[in-house]
């Protein structure tokens, strides 16, 4: 995959455009670097050992980022009271029930639950998905009203993994009667927590942004529906999210991005969705498959190509920040050797796909 063929660098900082371009032979920016800042790549759902199961991978002091199981009826509901959430959709099904009203994710999907929004998850028996907490509330972002394009759903598959069973109690959810809530702040700490008993009638879908009219503050997006053309091979890419410290965005690029990107003051986790691809950094070279995750470290260039280089499979979602993280949980400690195939269903297709001759075939797999 090396060469000394000269390849394009761009260098940027956090919100302030490309600061400089550079030539440099590719070869130069491919594993030519040591550091202690160095993450090895991880497979973050077989990082959990059990159902119910959360771990957080990616941590400072704005951000708690992980994945988690939500296997069955979760027992109570969360209020996060300073602190936003977002959940990302991996594998299997969630419904949330929140104050204000009920929400399916599917694989691919992406939702904002705003600080101080009571929630209760309950998961099919593979349902996988990504959190982020951030205490800086999001600032700016997509409107969910037009952002979407088309319309396409996902089935994930995982192969090599764990044979989970919903555990014994908690198959269906208490919708009546009292219920437990559990308000969260920031600042706490393990076993720290305010309970609150609520009559459940109060609680789910009783709340509205407006006085006189239902409306809601959650927001919800397919994640990769959002795009107006081939993302990241050129120029940059809008955020579906943003707050101080944090940005989410999607990509789905076919072949080579055109150069080497180093960020200067901007952490990167890189979350494979679909498709294979070989991301190539000053730091180490490898191809990365549905399930896949890896960070770059900020100062470091880095680029990546689809494998196979024509390939209209590639579907990654990025985390932003621009704190620096730390590891709570080790990354090398796999538990099982999970593949994930993925089934794509196209409901329907986007015009700007069907313009430049990019469908990816229904029920196609990597």
């Amino acid at each position: 995959m090396s060469d000394n063929r000269n390849q394009g660098e761009f260098m940027t900082a956090w919100h302030t455009g490309v600061k400089a371009w550079s030539k440099r032979s590719k070869a130069s920016l491919m594993g030519t670097a040591r550091s202690t800042d160095y993450v090895p790549p991880f497979r973050p759902f077989d990082l959990l050992a059990m159902p119910n199961e959360a771990a957080v991978i990616l941590e400072n002091a704005d951000q708690r980022i992980g994945v988690e199981s939500v296997c069955g009826a979760q027992p109570f509901f969360r209020r996060h009271v300073d602190f936003d959430t977002i959940y990302f959709q991996f594998a299997g099904s969630t419904t949330l029930e929140t104050e204000y009203g009920e929400y399916t994710m599917s694989p691919g999907d992406l939702l904002l639950v705003p600080g101080g929004t009571a929630h209760r998850s309950t998961g099919t028996v593979d349902s996988l998905r990504w959190f982020a907490y951030f205490s800086e509330p999001v600032t700016e972002g997509m409107d969910e009203a037009t952002a979407h394009t088309g319309e396409s759903t996902f089935r994930m598959i995982r192969h090599g993994g764990p044979n989970w069973t919903i555990p014994l109690g908690m198959e269906t959810q208490k919708q009546s009667g009292i219920v437990e809530e559990r308000m969260i702040c920031w600042h706490h700490g393990f076993g720290d927590r305010t309970i609150v008993e609520r009559d459940y009638d109060s609680l789910a879908g009783v709340s509205s942004t407006e006085h006189n009219e239902q409306r809601s503050a959650i927001r919800a997006f397919r994640a990769f529906d959002l795009f107006h053309g081939v993302a990241g091979k050129r120029g940059g890419v809008d955020p579906i999210f943003r707050s101080a410290h944090l940005e989410i965005k999607t990509y789905n690029i076919t072949g080579e991005q055109f150069a080497f990107h180093r960020a200067l003051r901007t952490e990167e986790c890189h979350v494979q969705f679909r498709g294979d691809a070989t991301d190539m950094s000053e730091l180490e070279t490898g191809t990365f498959h549905p399930g896949d995750a890896y960070v770059i470290p900020r100062g470091i260039a880095h680029s990546v190509i689809t494998v196979p280089p024509d390939s209209p499979e590639f579907l990654r979602l990025n985390f932003y920040s621009n704190l620096p993280w730390s590891y709570p949980t080790d990354l090398t400690r796999h538990r099982y050797q999970s593949t994930f195939e993925v089934q794509t269903i196209i409901h329907k297709e986007a015009a700007w796909r069907l313009e430049a001759g990019l469908v990816v075939p229904s029920l196609a797999t990597r």
